[in-house]
């Protein structure tokens, strides 16, 4: 059985810049590139490590930040992603 993983991606509203990049979402590996806002992943029980980031001026992983989410069977997840105006901090993940 899969298990609903909710995605939001947003970032610091002045940092409008970052509308032209394009986010990426890894889970365990494998990429997705998205757009800012939510996304929705099937993801079997069990852990899974989640990384996102998105490229920018010559940084192929800016704003790079992880988790490892236990996902239980029938349980929505939800991580929230969050990046700052300055490009050389991590951006925030928080898990609910």
């Amino acid at each position: 059985m899969k298990t609903k993983l909710e995605i939001k991606l947003g970032f610091f509203p002045l940092a409008f810049f970052l509308f032209a990049c394009t986010p990426v979402i890894e889970i365990d590996g494998e990429k997705n590139r998205t757009s800012w806002g939510k996304h929705y992943f099937e993801l079997t029980p069990g852990q899974h490590k989640i990384k996102i980031y998105f490229p920018y001026i010559g940084m192929s992983e800016c704003g790079a930040n992880e988790v490892t989410i236990d996902i239980q069977e029938g349980i929505k997840r939800r991580v929230s992603y969050y990046m700052w105006p300055w490009m050389f901090a991590k951006g925030s993940i928080s898990v609910t």
